[in-house]
Order: structure tokens, then sequence, then C-alpha cells
């Protein structure tokens, strides 16, 4: 989780793409056309991906010299690639679109060079240039890039800044910046030297900006909502903020998987059984339907969970536990054949016990056996000992 939080840090560090209600007083393009990219904003958050590229060709079509089109395009693209990173099918396009849009962006600051359209795309583009790279596997290797881009990108978040000071736009860059340069460190010393080269954060002050774009941001309200939601469960372990986000985001756009996944993470952390079983319940009847944005990683997690509410609650029903484990854990040496993961060591613990419950012992100490033999991932060893040592039996 926390390798994930340091490419979130580089690959959003500048990156301004988003939605929401015009509460700042400022537009980047106007009349219809403004209208048309909140539109397409909200349907690509709401994963509706098809209708998105045909409303920002439709911006391209009437403005073929403005950079936006072009860069949401990019970020229609991007969430494709978010829930399913294995897919490098969109790649190139996207760094064509991105490429488009900084081309744009640039004719426009040679016109003027404090062209609020022009800073901002010209930001956005250079935050978004390797995000593509930063959700890879092998994510490490665009880390010179992430960071070139970073500090560049900020140079035209600062140039904004002199212009509209308190917009919530330039406060959801600013926010991520300054909480994440400091959470970062703290979580990856090694990074520490290399984080402070561009500046250094207070995640106090970060946390707040992020608040405050969260209200009043035009195009960042729901980015903002999303990395509080983040920050609020995975650092901040407050897990009702974390909620309250994630319940306002997956109600405002219920296709997103996204969103969803921290709605029912926040649930689980709560001992929300009954919600999360419905949540999970949603997001594997999707991934089962092939929906955009539902691939076997939703299913694998959806299985899990759904099992863990059969298995803990007394109401539950065990053998639909065991089942929804299993076929959790095939799903995970599909995804990862070579790797023993989180997902590999907890499902092979909990089928362990629940044949407890049902009284299988033979079953259950074989379950922990191969607990004991695998990697001791988030103390699963322990657990496994302390299950051979006397049957597992539900609270």
């Amino acid at each position: 989780m926390r390798t994930t939080l340091l490419r979130i840090f580089l690959l959003t560090l500048v990156t301004f793409c988003s939605s929401g209600k015009a509460f700042s007083q400022w537009i980047l393009q106007g009349g219809l056309l403004d209208q048309q990219i909140h539109r397409g904003i909200e349907l690509t958050y709401n994963m509706q991906y098809s209708e998105a590229d045909r409303t920002f060709d439709s911006v391209i079509n009437q403005n073929p010299e403005h950079p936006s089109g072009y860069f949401y395009k990019a970020m229609v693209n991007f969430w494709r690639a978010v829930t399913n990173t294995d897919n490098t099918g969109y790649d190139e396009t996207y760094k064509a679109q991105l490429e488009e849009s900084l081309k744009r962006a640039e004719r426009l600051l040679d016109t003027n060079e404090f062209d609020l359209a022009g800073l901002f795309y010209k930001g956005a583009s250079l935050g978004m240039h390797a995000r593509i790279f930063a959700i890879r596997p092998q994510w490490q290797d665009a880390i010179s890039i992430l960071v070139k881009d970073a500090k560049d990108g900020v140079k035209y978040l600062n140039k904004l800044e002199d212009k509209l000071p308190a917009n919530g736009d330039i406060m959801f860059g600013r926010g991520l910046y300054n909480f994440y340069v400091e959470a970062i460190k703290e979580d990856y010393p090694s990074l520490s030297t290399l984080i402070s080269f561009f500046a250094t954060g207070n995640k106090r002050v970060g946390i707040q900006m992020l608040e405050y774009s969260a209200q009043r941001a035009t195009y960042s309200r729901t980015e903002a909502m999303y990395e509080l939601t983040k920050i609020y469960y995975n650092y901040e372990k407050d897990y009702s903020k974390a909620y309250n986000y994630a319940q306002f985001l997956a109600s405002k756009y219920p296709n997103n998987s996204a969103f969803l996944h921290y709605l029912a993470f926040a649930q689980v952390s709560l001992g929300q059984h009954t919600r999360y079983d419905s949540t999970y319940h949603v997001m594997l009847a999707r991934a089962r339907e092939k929906r955009e944005g539902y691939t076997i990683k939703q299913a694998r997690e959806a299985m899990y969970f759904i099992g863990q509410k059969n298995l803990l609650l007394p109401s539950g029903n065990v053998d639909s536990a065991l089942y929804y484990f299993y076929n959790s854990n095939l799903l995970s040496r599909k995804i990862t054949p070579d790797e023993v993961t989180w997902w590999v060591a907890k499902s092979e613990l909990q089928m362990g016990m629940a044949y407890d419950v049902k009284n299988d012992r033979k079953n259950a100490l074989m379950m922990y056996d191969r607990v004991q033999k695998m990697k001791d991932i988030s103390g699963t060893h322990a657990d496994a000992q302390r299950y051979i040592a006397s049957p597992y039996r539900r609270p």
C-alpha cells in the first residue's frame, strides 16, 4: 500500500485533472466548450469512457488549437489503465494525446507567458506525462521521468498561484505537495534527500488545502476528495472520514470501481459487515459481466471479503466462505502465479479458520501448515500457530 502511495505522490504531484461544480470564479475555455469539458470529465469518472471520448472529440473539433480536448482524451485513457494495469494497449495513444496538449499549451504561452489555459495545461500535461508508467509493474524505471516532470510542472503551478491566489484547483496541487513530501520522506528515508530537493511540506497544511479544494475547486474537486479518501484511510487511519468521502464519490459516480474499492475498504475497517458484503456483491457482479473498469482483480478482492463476512458473522454460511476464499485464492494465483501475495496467504489462513468452524480439524490443520510454509505476511505465521494450538472459534 505504501509503495502505491509513493507512486501516487510522484504521479499526481502537479496534476490538476478532475471535475466539480464551479465554485471558483475561473474557467479555461468559455461557454459551451467548458460545459462539454465538465460533462466529459463527469463521464470519465463514472467510467463511461466511450461517451467521454465522443465528448472530448467534439471539443477538439470545435477548437482544434486549444490543448483541453487532447489533455482530457489522455485522461480517459489513463483511467482505462488504472483498473487494468497489465493492459498497455492505450499507452502510445495516451502519450500522443499529451504531446498534442503540450504543443498547444506552449503556443498559448508563446503568445502570452501568463495565459491561464497555457499554464494550466502545460503543468497538467507534465504532471500526467509519466503517469502511465507509474502504474506499471516496473514503475521504478520511470522514476527519473516522474521526478523531472514534477519539478518542471511545479514552475507552472507557481505562476498560476501568482495570478490566482487562493484558487481551489491550485490548492489541490499545493495540498498534494505539502502532504506527500513529508509522508513519503517518513515512509522512505532513502528517498528523503531526493524529495527534499524539491521542497519541504507540512502534512496538516496539506490536508487543509485538500479540504479547501474539495469544497471550492472548479476542476479538481473530485480528485481532491479522492485523495482525501486515500489519505484518511491509508495514513490518518480515520476510517469514518474516509468512509464519508468514499460514500459521496461512490454515490455520485456509481460505476467507478476505484471509488467502490475505497468505500468497501472503509466499511471493512469500520466493521460494517452487511454494508461491505453488499458493496462487494455489486463489484463481483460487474466483474463477472466484464464491465468497463472491473477486472479479475476486482473479482479477487470481492470474493475474499464476501468470504470474510460469511466466516466472521454467526449467521454467515461457512460453506459459502470456503467457496469465496477458494476462488479468491485461485484468482490471486492466476494474477501473480510466481508470488505469494497477501491475498494468497490470508485466504488460505481463513480457509483453515472456516474448516475449524465446521469442526473439520484435519483440513484446518492442513491449511495452517500450508500457511506456515509460505512467506510470513501480516502475521499469518503467528495466526496459523495460534490456531494450530487452539482451533479458531467465531466471536
